[in-house]
């Protein structure tokens, strides 16, 4: 009997699968490289029919490591670490390299590590890192200094207090805590970890005190951008909100010591047990706390921003700094809400796209961290079925592997294929890479979220 060759539909997907798909849609990227005499960047989105919105236009920029240069340039670096191929490392670098000719110390009024031009800093050291490129090292110094200058500076009755011109969350400008602190612990110069302190203090005053063992932030009203939500609901998940803050307060104590940023973490902690939807094996925070209402808002994002997955890099970091069995078990409580509620495979309210922020990638990374906190193999199995859930809803051609999904969550009809990190391909490339990386054992850099 002729043996025939089975087509690529009955092809079971294996390790090399996730590498090739990850190398597709390095070839989509550059399909929409753009070379200019500022040097090559990248396209935010393809525009391939759909319109930019409002929000698009204030928060996706071509820069940063949510949505532009950063994040792709980080992309690169994964692919040159499991390929070897230099041209990769070319990429990213030649992605800097317009990062720090375009650079100007105004652009630090957003600092945000996401949104902003610590972003664009980590870039900068990672490269360094790879390349030993010591002008790499000095332009990420010198954004952690123009950060500090542009701020705006307030001397208020208990010390000096700073703020930028956005929100004080962790996805906008509170995360330059976490940047501050990375320069800091790679200069030892004490001057990063005041600049921390002295961010992180000026978020503190903007707590509310519910009682003496609980506290909370109320930091952004979604509303204000998406009518479609309810109004004057708490966003409290990670990173917009109260958890998100709470990591932060963690990697200060983590970098300090100081015992009184650990117990205002704790009490953050507090609020969130508090308003925790859970049963006798798991818990979730919800995507919008709306008090004194008998019924939940019942939309629960999933994944990194404002879900399960964002919830579980909070407990781990607590875990991991102060050794307490109740985060551990908190941890695992959100790895089985992902479970329970049927991730990858089923589409819940909340749960659109495939990108690291708020999809399937955000899950994949989740699923690979930490495996050993988790009993069994469970998560090895859901890896792979995120995994490839993500590779197999890919659109493939001769131009390469992209994703369609609408950014705008409460605009489904506005599709197009973003190409960042948080928001896209990168993303999701990245993601399915880590992945390989891990089952051929090979070390790959990490989001700052998902370091060991």
């Amino acid at each position: 009997m002729r043996k025939i060759a089975l087509p690529d539909v009955f092809h079971p997907t294996s390790d090399e699968d996730y590498l090739k798909g990850a190398i597709e849609t390095a070839k989509w990227i550059k399909k929409h490289e753009i070379n200019d005499e500022n040097g090559r960047h990248w396209a935010v989105n393809c525009q391939e029919g759909k319109k930019t919105d409002e929000v698009e236009e204030t928060y996706l920029s071509n820069r940063t490591l949510y949505s532009g240069a950063a994040g792709i340039g980080f992309f690169f670096i994964q692919l040159y670490e499991v390929t070897k191929d230099e041209k990769y490392l070319d990429e990213a670098k030649k992605g800097l390299e317009f990062l720090i000719r375009t650079y100007e110390p105004d652009l630090s009024v957003k600092p945000g590590l996401h949104t902003g031009t610590a972003g664009e800093g980590f870039l900068a050291l990672l490269l360094h890192d790879k390349t030993g490129e010591k002008r790499y090292f000095d332009h990420a110094v010198r954004i952690a200094n123009d950060i500090y200058d542009k701020a705006i500076k307030e001397e208020t009755a208990d010390g000096l207090r700073i703020h930028w011109k956005s929100l004080y969350d962790y996805m906008g400008d509170g995360s330059v805590i976490s940047y501050w602190i990375r320069i800091f612990k790679l200069t030892s110069e004490s001057k990063y970890l005041t600049y921390a302190k002295t961010s992180l203090d000026s978020i503190l005053d903007l707590r509310i005190e519910d009682d003496e063992k609980t506290i909370h932030w109320n930091l952004l009203n979604v509303h204000d951008y998406f009518p479609e939500v309810p109004d004057k609901g708490i966003i409290a998940n990670f990173a917009h909100g109260t958890a998100g803050i709470v990591y932060l307060l963690t990697l200060y104590y983590e970098a300090s010591k100081d015992e009184k940023y650990l117990r205002l973490a704790e009490r953050g902690i507090n609020f969130l047990e508090k308003i925790a939807i859970r049963d006798e094996n798991s818990q979730i925070i919800p995507y919008i706390y709306l008090p004194g209402e008998e019924k939940p808002y019942d939309v629960f994002y999933l994944s990194l921003c404002h879900g399960p997955v964002g919830s579980a890099v909070v407990y781990r970091k607590l875990y991991k700094v102060t050794g307490d069995e109740k985060y551990l078990d908190g941890y695992r409580k959100f790895n089985q809400a992902l479970i329970n509620a049927g991730v990858p495979e089923k589409r819940s309210r909340g749960y659109w796209n495939h990108c690291i922020c708020c999809g399937t990638s955000g899950f994949l990374l989740h699923f690979l961290t930490e495996t050993e906190l988790v009993p069994g193999q469970v998560n090895v199995s859901l890896a792979a079925r995120t995994a490839n859930t993500i590779l197999n809803d890919a659109y493939v051609d001769d131009n390469g592997r992209r994703w369609y999904d609408a950014w705008t969550r409460v605009k489904p009809w506005n599709v197009d294929s973003n190409l960042g990190l948080f928001i896209g391909d990168a993303g999701n490339a990245s993601a399915i890479l880590s992945l390989y990386a891990k089952n051929k054992g090979i070390r790959i850099t990490t989001l700052p979220e998902f370091e060991d």
